[in-house]
């Protein structure tokens, strides 16, 4: 399997475990028959949820640029080292991001959402070759 196949698995691997930790400590939090609701104007919604919720949203946007180009990659048969790696800090850089986030680490959160571009346009630059 391509790396950037791998790569991508893992990326949306992550977002399956922050969606059920939050799902679970929501329920624990607020009990089932709160979060089976609409969950509008619940309390208590603190700060750590909100966190998560938006390192959430951040990672559901970035795999949505991320997972077309690796698609686009795998479709053609188009790999190389550069795109691999690329691929490689992309995830690393969005697993940093989301511990940054949660840890409240602006310039590190920052920096991290920086180096997953980075590591975007690392993969996307094989389809420049062709």
């Amino acid at each position: 399997m391509p790396i950037e196949i791998l790569m991508l698995a893992a990326s949306v691997g992550l977002l399956l475990v922050l969606t059920l930790v939050q799902g679970a400590r929501n329920i624990l939090l607020l009990g089932q028959p709160v979060c089976a609701g609409n969950q509008r104007n619940t309390t208590p919604w603190d700060y750590w949820n909100e966190r998560l919720g938006q390192a959430i949203r951040q990672l559901i946007e970035a795999i949505a640029i991320f997972a077309p180009l690796v698609l686009i990659i795998h479709g053609m048969e188009l790999h190389n080292d550069q795109s691999a790696f690329g691929a490689q800090l992309f995830f690393v850089a969005r697993l940093a991001h989301v511990v940054f986030y949660m840890a409240d680490v602006g310039y590190a959160r920052v920096g991290s959402w920086f180096v997953g571009v980075v590591g975007i346009l690392m993969t996307a630059s094989i389809l420049f070759y062709l």
